[in-house]
């Protein structure tokens, strides 16, 4: 690929001819309008056929993939106020055990409360005593915090901290348990370093170690700590906050929301230096067991950064075991053996592992390469789309040149032939998977409604139509289990969203603005939505679902000549790439707090780009150059690496304009995989993968 004239640009550096403004904040697009004219908004019809739609897939030979080779011409209470220790239900202040001061008499043994500790530390029963007398120091809708009075400002200081954030805590932890309720906490502030406690999963009275004094991020990572096991509870999906899992899954999500504060509790060093035993086929049931709880630790950051699996759906597969959630995520039995495996690989058992501060060891990279060009067969009238719903599956997605919908799937063994699932579309096919073994796929019928076709993982339901008058592709994404929401663009040229709740469609609404291209949505987390495309003057607009409401559109400057196509490789991250009208691939980013300015990544361009992430901080892009082949440009963490040719002659796009979808489609279904998908100059599917 000529990279032509490009120089290496500075974050902020403009594209020619763009004026790279800072964002302009909330309000509307040049040229905003209302309404959807044209549009009949009626509910979904049911089940039923398209418009026209007819059978089969005339013209295409389906024969079984041609092997490797070459192509057809190939060259994410009262502030103030001293409190006792809670009297129990039923009694009157003062009434029962004791005067402020007081050991209180628990009624659960102490032996048994939950606790988040350090390894080789035994919390006694006098360190899990909350003393008193406290001080409320303020409520929040959902926390009543409180500090024990010994700690006097320090005291005041970590109950602030806890009170500053932990809303948004409880938010992020509701949003990963899909919306469980918690009940209200109280949390006490007490003297000494034993951790953090709770009588039993389901109680909401949390007692919190200061240590120092003088971290608050600590005292917040403590926080959700207990604060999410109390959600385990509530959810009833297995998870046992007592046992070796529960106790995993509670670190791992303190420490996604406070990445630093693990040093010191960090407990996937205790598995590795054991001799490794199996705790995830069966269950620890104590949550004071470092090695148990350092295998779970470790198997949870593996199905995340290593197979690539969401909290939100780690959350919601919560068994008895790993090995349970492990099948409901994957569909296989078969999960110690090669998580132990792979470890072995890298980690060797009796060499001695020392990880401060961090639980995460993935992912881990085998030796891998680049597979050959591959024929899937087919004659297709779309670029391909692809979702990978667990590891080692893909299902592929066209129109054939009968209109109809085609798929075909990999099981992890071999290729499925092509099968019709009939429709007549006249927009490309968009699918998303949001949870295992099942698949939503969006497309536009011939009278511009858009159109809907599931697979429940056992069968696929009939076409049912979702109205509205469209006229662009649409971008589907999914949130959460059971949760979809879907853009286009309406005959008004405004972006129009609709959203499957779990039970029912959302009226079609509108989000306004003027766009020239179809629209790219993003989901990076829970209950977060980001959907992008370009305005009249070709500059890039955003706007954003924050949990709560509706941000405006922003501008994020720059003109362009394709639809953006957007990645988030972790909660509170985005990627942004698209041609310039130099014909380079342009990029910018936000990276949680702020936007980082253009950058130029060089390159002549033919296509859209296709961005994809196999794990966090690591990017892959694939473009059809000048020359018609697949170039392939990534950042690994700390740099890009150069553009590499891939080869191959495809069409890019299918004889339509550039401001049409991606000739590209790329999944990645574990670290250090990757299947691309494009149409060559014969219109079969052809596949080429990194692993």
């Amino acid at each position: 690929m000529n990279a032509g004239t490009t120089r290496h640009q500075t974050p902020g550096e403009g594209m020619p001819g763009a004026a790279m403004k800072v964002p302009s904040g909330k309000g509307k697009m040049p040229g905003e309008g209302e309404g959807m004219p044209g549009a009949v908004m009626e509910p979904p019809s049911g089940k039923g056929k398209m418009p026209g739609e007819g059978e089969g897939m005339p013209g295409a030979v389906m024969e079984p993939p041609s092997g490797k080779g070459k192509m057809p011409g190939e060259g994410e209470g009262m502030p103030g106020a001293v409190m006792e220790p809670p009297s129990g239900k039923g009694k009157m202040p003062g009434e029962g055990e004791g005067m402020p001061g007081a050991v209180i008499e628990a009624k659960i043994p102490v032996e048994q409360y939950s606790v988040f500790h350090k390894p080789g530390v035994s919390p006694t029963a006098a360190a899990l005593a909350g003393l008193g007398p406290y001080t409320l120091r303020g409520s929040t809708p959902n926390f009543d915090v409180s500090y024990d009075n010994s700690l006097g400002t320090n005291g005041q200081n970590l109950a602030d901290a806890v009170l500053a954030n932990c809303e948004r805590d409880l938010f992020q932890l509701r949003g990963w348990f899909g919306g469980v309720a918690a009940g209200r906490f109280a949390v006490y502030i007490d003297p000494g370093s034993f951790g953090a406690y709770h009588a039993s999963c389901a109680a909401t009275e949390l007692h919190l170690a200061a240590f120092a004094g003088t971290d608050g991020a600590l005292e917040n990572m403590l926080n959700v700590a207990e604060a999410d096991e109390v959600m385990m509870a509530n959810q009833g999906a297995g998870w046992n906050c007592g046992a070796s899992a529960g106790e995993g899954l509670s670190r791992v999500l303190a420490t996604q929301r406070y990445p630093a504060s693990l040093d010191g509790f960090a407990s996937a060093s205790s598995w590795l230096n054991s001799n490794r035993p199996d705790w995830v086929t069966q269950t620890d049931g104590t949550d004071r067991n470092y090695v148990s709880i350092g295998c779970a630790t470790l198997f949870l950051n593996y199905l995340r950064y290593q197979l690539h699996f969401s909290l939100v759906r780690i959350v919601e597969a919560g068994g008895t075991t790993l090995q349970q959630t492990y099948q409901r995520l994957a569909g296989s039995a078969d999960a110690f053996g090669p998580f132990a495996a792979l470890l072995q690989r890298h980690f060797p058992a009796g060499t001695a592992v020392n990880l401060a501060g961090t639980d995460n060891v993935f992912p881990l990279l085998d030796p891998a390469s680049w597979g050959g060009w591959e024929s899937l067969g087919g004659l297709l009238e779309s670029p391909p789309r692809v979702v990978a719903w667990a590891p080692n599956r893909l299902d592929i997605f066209v129109v054939g040149t009968d209109s109809a919908l085609w798929h075909r799937w990999w099981d992890g063994s071999s290729w499925g032939g092509w099968e019709s699932l009939g429709g007549i579309l006249a927009s490309p096919p968009e699918v998303v998977s949001w949870n295992t073994n099942r698949l939503d796929v969006f497309a536009l019928g011939t009278d511009h409604a858009l159109w809907h076709r599931w697979w429940d993982g056992s069968s696929w339901g009939g076409w049912e139509s979702l109205g509205g008058i469209l006229t662009s592709p649409v971008s589907a994404v999914s949130w959460a289990p059971n949760r979809l929401d879907v853009f286009g663009l309406g005959t008004d040229n405004a972006l129009w969203h609709r959203w499957w709740d779990g039970s029912s469609w959302g009226g079609w609404e509108s989000l306004g603005g003027i766009l020239t291209s179809p629209p790219k949505a993003v989901a990076w987390g829970p209950n977060r939505l980001d959907v992008f495309g370009l305005g009249t003057d070709y500059a890039l607009w955003h706007r954003w679902w924050d949990g709560a409401s509706w941000g405006g559109w922003e501008s994020l400057g720059g003109i362009l000549t394709s639809p953006p196509e957007v990645v988030s490789w972790d909660e509170g991250r985005l990627d942004i790439f698209a041609v310039g009208t130099d014909s380079a691939l342009w990029h910018r980013w936000w990276d949680g707090a702020s936007w980082g300015g253009w950058e130029s990544l060089g390159g002549l361009l033919e296509s859209t780009p296709k961005a994809v992430s196999w794990s966090a901080n690591r990017l892959d892009i694939f473009v059809v150059g000048t020359d018609s082949a697949l170039w392939h440009r990534w950042w690994d963490g700390s740099s890009w690496g150069g553009w590499e040719s891939l080869t191959g002659i495809l069409e890019s796009p299918l004889d339509g304009p550039r401001l049409s979808p991606a000739a590209l489609d790329a999944a990645a279904w574990a670290a250090n995989r990757l299947d691309i998908f494009g149409v060559g100059t014969d219109s079969a599917l052809w596949h080429r993968w990194w692993g």
